[in-house]
């Protein structure tokens, strides 16, 4: 990407329709939920797609692995995953990534440099430094990557992480996406010191704090640490203030929300950014119809392919055993 001040257009508008795709992709998603296509709960990242993309494009998917939360589609899509797989293995369907066997809240797709999403809160953590220690003894060049959510941030495994990652000095990049809520309960209230960046500081890791909201800043603030981590072989900490625009789950009645508390849509500011550009006229609507049409057309597919959701489990068995 070209910064300077400012982004190139071309830069954000491809920026504009991938976040797109991805806020179209979970909205489809949502409605199968609703229809009773999806097993068990869906967690959305409404919100952190323009974050997750901005860290994805620092990567290098063959080297570099990344680790997720139970809320992981958006860094699934930012990555490269193939949308189609993914569907298929969200709503249990042949051609899935595991065959269906993962679901919503374990994916995987190592050839795009995604090691895994865990529905344990903060247990994707300690994987991602087994990541980093093999980047390290191998001397790939590669790096780690985790997200979590502050919600994660008080869970022991999460801080024996920072610590050994610091101790053994590994190549990882933590990065903290700070909501302000832990499923239901304010992080104000859940956590005795609510500085993550000075947490992270105390262990030794490098912090930084980045507007999640802001495309410039984010990318070049990924882009930064991603470098630092690479060069100099030692870990990082990234904490990223993005809004949660949608509940815990699709569904979630959000009732420990204010009534008038409305968080500022990340897509909304990129779309003004672009709109400040001499740009021609419909060109924000052709690509937010495009990102809608492609998202649909891909969980139609996955809803018309086979289920294989109650019996993916017993066919691998079956297969392990011959």
């Amino acid at each position: 990407m070209v910064y300077g001040p400012f982004m190139e257009l071309e830069d954000l508008t491809s920026l504009f329709e991938k976040a797109h795709f991805i806020r179209a992709f979970e909205g489809a998603l949502a409605a199968a939920a609703d229809a009773g296509e999806v097993p068990g709960l869906v967690h959305l990242s409404n919100g952190a797609e323009i974050l997750e993309l901005a860290v994805a494009s620092a990567l290098d998917p063959k080297k570099d692995q990344v680790t997720g939360s139970h809320r992981s589609h958006g860094i699934a899509l930012s990555l490269g995953v193939d949308p189609q797989a993914l569907a298929c293995e969200i709503l249990g369907r042949e051609g899935g990534l595991s065959r269906g066997l993962g679901g919503t809240q374990h994916l995987i797709a190592p050839e795009s440099g995604f090691l895994g999403s865990n529905g344990i809160v903060g247990g994707q953590v300690p994987l991602a430094l087994g990541a980093a220690l093999s980047a390290k003894t191998l001397e790939t060049g590669g790096i780690a990557v985790s997200y979590f959510g502050d919600g994660a941030a008080n869970q022991g495994a999460v801080m024996e992480s920072l610590n050994l990652a610091v101790v053994l000095k590994l190549p990882i990049l933590f990065v903290c996406e700070n909501n302000g809520f832990g499923q239901s309960t304010a992080s104000s209230y859940s956590a005795g010191g609510t500085s993550l960046l000075g947490r992270a500081r105390a262990f030794g890791l490098a912090a930084d704090h980045v507007d999640g909201t802001d495309p410039v800043e984010s990318a070049k603030t990924a882009e930064r640490l991603v470098s630092w981590v690479r060069t100099s072989g030692s870990p990082a900490f990234l904490e990223a203030s993005v809004p949660r625009l949608s509940g815990h789950y699709h569904g979630d009645e959000e009732k420990y929300r204010a009534a008038d508390s409305q968080a500022a849509d990340p897509l909304q500011r990129l779309e003004a950014m672009i709109l400040n550009r001499d740009v021609p006229s419909g060109l924000v609507e052709d690509m937010k119809h495009r990102a809608h049409e492609r998202a649909c057309a891909v969980i139609d597919k996955a809803i018309a392919a086979p289920d294989v959701s109650d019996t993916a489990l017993d066919a691998y068995i079956k297969e392990a055993q011959s």
